[in-house]
């Protein structure tokens, strides 16, 4: 079974696990326990022999060591055209040092203390907004469509990126095409809609970076190519670090935020306490990103002959780390499918990642995000799910992510 890719599989075994199929998608803690038990574990995805590591510590351990373990895609590996969000461009997520300190320095600048507290305080005018709609109209809402991604498209893509209104289905057209990449197989060649929708936004960021040389642009764009040393990014570039601030901004916010909503729906109780006790919020978040993180896996390449966890993964051999798995490790967190906001170490999920690659949109959500369950808390507090079969769907039509696609409750 050795491949170009990986030279040398002798003595391995291999199951038949598929960690992009549907039925691991849809129900993934079926398999938890026989992953745990296993990892790491190795498979072949698209003939070509790979590992996974699902056991806590191992994710942990493979996440720090960039050395070990690189996150620079090999050319030409098969099954890559489902997960190639960026147009093949590289990007923080599939970098390492020093390339990836380079891209991470560019965009830091938009991570200041004064941004972040200025989006906190136009998502509250915004959350009682949608509050006072959703109330006025009955109370009925899809939590989604009605509330959290109304309010992550508006913190993310108008305030924190500054993308005027007229402007913003720009990205989120690019945003609707990636679920076709899931239907590819290799070497098909890209969507026509998701090339067009990538020439859309090139063509954009071409026209803002203009207007940023001048001192004219005064959106993320402008703040990222004064970053840029030398203004060393091009239009396809800035097109690919706006997608990766866009996929790990509004996603997560919106996903986060229904997640907990959904657990204060399910937990009165809970409810009850942030209630009395509004710093309670922040541990509401952090349980809901623990029992369902929005993005289900990370790829990593062995850089060498790597032992994990009493195995070795070959040198070369694309490595799945399972970051949803290892979130319901009960070694670490006992009890793991029960929604427990007291557990000592809440904070120390792997929902955003772990190490250097920690998303970049965690900064963001764990601001936002406990201000709507503070507001909603306070201003709903008979919040339920509602009384239909259809209350709670997933969406899993992209191979990475597993998150609330609908979400129906009563105010």
């Amino acid at each position: 079974m050795a491949t170009q890719f990986v030279e040398n599989v002798e003595g391995l075994e291999f199951s038949d696990f598929d960690p992009f199929s549907a039925e691991f998608r849809e129900q993934p803690e079926k398999y938890h326990p026989l992953l745990l038990a296993e990892s790491p574990g190795f498979i072949t995805m698209e003939g070509v022999p790979s590992a996974y590591v699902a056991d806590f510590a191992q994710c942990q351990a493979v996440l720090r060591n960039f050395k070990a373990f690189s996150s620079l895609k090999p050319k030409g590996l098969p099954g890559m055209e489902r997960i190639d969000f960026f147009n093949g461009l590289p990007v923080m997520n599939y970098s390492d040092p020093p390339d990836h300190t380079r891209r991470r320095k560019v965009v830091n600048p938009a991570f200041t203390p004064k941004r972040t507290q200025m989006l906190n305080e136009q998502a509250a005018i915004l959350i009682d907004s949608l509050i006072d709609k959703i109330l006025a109209e009955g109370g009925s809402f899809e939590a989604l469509g009605d509330f959290t991604k109304v309010m992550s498209i508006d913190t993310l893509l108008r305030r924190f990126m500054g993308i005027e209104d007229k402007d913003q289905p720009i990205f989120m057209k690019y945003v609707m095409t990636l679920p076709l990449l899931d239907k590819m197989r290799p070497g098909d060649p890209k969507p026509q809609a998701y090339l067009d929708a990538w020439a859309e936004g090139a063509a954009f960021c071409k026209e803002q970076q203009e207007l940023a040389r001048r001192g004219e642009c005064h959106n993320l764009v402008g703040v990222i190519a004064d970053g840029a040393e030398d203004g060393a990014i091009n239009d396809d570039e800035m097109m690919a670090m706006m997608i990766v601030l866009l996929i790990g901004g509004v996603s997560t916010v919106a996903g986060a935020a229904a997640a907990s909503l959904m657990n204060l729906a399910k937990h009165p109780e809970i409810a009850e306490r942030v209630r009395q006790d509004p710093s309670l919020a922040i541990n509401v978040l952090e349980e809901s990103m623990r029992l369902d993180p929005p993005v289900s896996l990370v790829m990593r390449f062995s850089a060498g002959d790597n032992e994990v966890g009493g195995k070795v993964i070959p040198k070369g051999m694309p490595t799945y780390v399972m970051l949803g798995v290892a979130c319901h490790d009960p070694k670490v967190y006992p009890d793991p499918y029960t929604f427990d906001i007291d557990r000592p170490n809440l904070k120390d999920h792997l929902a955003f990642g772990y190490g250097m690659h920690t998303c970049i949109g965690n900064a963001i959500t764990r601001n936002v995000v406990p201000v709507l369950i503070q507001k909603v808390v306070e201003r709903m507090p008979g919040l339920r799910l509602a009384d239909r079969p259809d209350a709670l769907e997933w969406d899993t039509s992209t191979p990475r992510a597993r998150h609330i696609g609908k979400l129906y409750l009563q105010a």
